[in-house]
């Protein structure tokens, strides 16, 4: 019976320790709070715009469900990093302390797949090809995630991981893209404008990674949560603007033609 009981006291414990894990709000610079204030009301109107495209179609949303989704869940994770709970502190080489936000890799986990596929149905790519282009961006982002949490020179191990799978999924991307120009899609010239937002979003990821608090610390947290921030506006909200008020009206034009033409 004492066994249960420290067993169970154990367990209690360690759900105290989770569920009661103090804000490190106060830990941030000023500008670190306003660039991931900005980041959630950003995707949270975003996410407002996509959820009213939504509605508004009764049939046939799918991509509008693709991007208000990606757009809601980064709503969610900035508010819990401006909050003070998605990200935790790291002791360095030297011993000194850095602020990693772990919440951005959640993230990326579930955006990054909802974006690609986003991109892949517009270019009527077949289900390996979505499978790979999923499986990649996850391989590339636990990678990019697990070397946010070690030591020279561990870190860069995976970070160059992270990288040789990002060279992979772009050169997946362009396949796809150039495989639907082929193909004759009208689209393709904005799905190739859809799929550099991606493309360069994230590899401005990559690259804050090698500048900031994960990497050499040689920008300041504030700079690095800003840059951050810009890339995830311009490859969730810029992107689902422009697919939404841009291709996906030129895809219905070109649907219309088509019906009248068969008429």
């Amino acid at each position: 019976n004492r066994a249960r009981l420290v067993e169970r006291s154990g367990n209690m414990g360690y759900m105290w320790g989770i569920t009661n894990t103090p804000s490190l709000q106060s830990d941030y610079e000023p500008a670190t709070k306003h660039f991931l204030l900005i980041g959630f009301l950003a995707m949270f109107c975003s996410s407002i715009v996509f959820a009213v495209y939504c509605f508004k179609k009764m049939d046939k949303r799918q991509q509008e469900n693709m991007v208000f989704l990606a757009t809601a869940a980064s709503t969610l994770f900035y508010y819990l990093m401006w909050s003070g709970f998605g990200v935790m502190h790291k002791l360095d080489s030297e011993g000194g302390t850095r602020e990693v936000f772990w919440a951005r890799y959640l993230d990326r986990f579930v955006t990054g797949p909802l974006l690609l596929y986003s991109l892949a149905d517009l270019c009527q790519a077949e289900l390996p090809e979505v499978l790979m282009l999923v499986s990649v961006d996850f391989f590339m982002t636990a990678a990019a995630g697990i070397g946010s949490t070690e030591l020279h020179p561990w870190k860069w191990i995976w970070w160059t991981i992270g990288m040789a799978f990002f060279v992979v999924l772009a050169i997946q991307v362009f396949g796809i893209v150039n495989q639907a120009k082929q193909a004759g899609n009208p689209l393709s010239y904005n799905i190739n404008i859809l799929a550099l937002l991606l493309l360069l979003s994230w590899l401005v990821y990559d690259t804050v990674w090698v500048l900031g608090e994960e990497g050499l610390g040689a920008i300041s947290i504030s700079l690095e949560v800003g840059f951050v921030v810009l890339a995830d506006l311009v490859s969730k909200i810029a992107y689902g603007l422009f697919l939404i008020f841009v291709v996906l009206p030129q895809k219905e034009e070109g649907s219309s033609e088509e019906e009248t033409s068969l008429v």
